[in-house]
């Protein structure tokens, strides 16, 4: 059995002609029942067909769907896929690259840092820290520890 590819495929070509065809005809058909008069329909004795109200009904109410899709199911489902901002899943989920496999490799590079912002109360709650990497280098991809971005950011050693 081939695999499946989104390579131009024989059949494709010709499934995709067929369907522009048909798309055509069809599209051609709703013009020729929207604006020709009853008057030449009755001519050709077309006299089963749709009330023209249809013909901007149907096409007014299948963009008013679309926006309430766009408008409102579409962020609903968002907001409630995404989790609460307070819960831990926000900053760390089983895909989080931490650099471990990295700070294994290389031990004598990495730094501990203590986390407690008073050393005579520290916790011995280490966290590890890469090395500043020299200047025109570019250091490893992983997630900052979220420890590690509030000392950065909020920490004040002359407060």
């Amino acid at each position: 059995m081939p695999e499946h590819t989104p390579a131009p495929t024989p059949a494709r070509s010709l499934y995709g002609f067929f369907m522009y065809l048909f798309s055509k005809t069809i599209l051609g058909i709703y013009c020729i029942w929207a604006f020709t008069p009853d008057y030449y329909l009755h001519m050709f004795n077309f006299y089963y067909y749709p009330q023209k109200y249809w013909s901007t009904a149907i096409p007014i109410q299948c963009l008013v769907a679309l926006t309430m899709v766009v408008f409102f199911i579409c962020p609903s489902s968002n907001m409630i896929l995404t989790p609460n901002i307070d819960s831990i899943n926000t900053i760390v989920d089983p895909l989080s690259n931490f650099g471990m496999e990295n700070v294994k490799k290389r031990k004598s590079l990495v730094v501990k840092k203590c986390v407690c912002m008073d050393v005579s109360k520290c916790n011995i709650n280490h966290y590890n820290e890469m090395p500043d990497c020299e200047e025109g280098t570019v250091p490893l991809l992983h997630d900052l520890d979220i420890r590690f971005v509030c000392r950065k950011l909020y920490y004040k050693k002359n407060a």
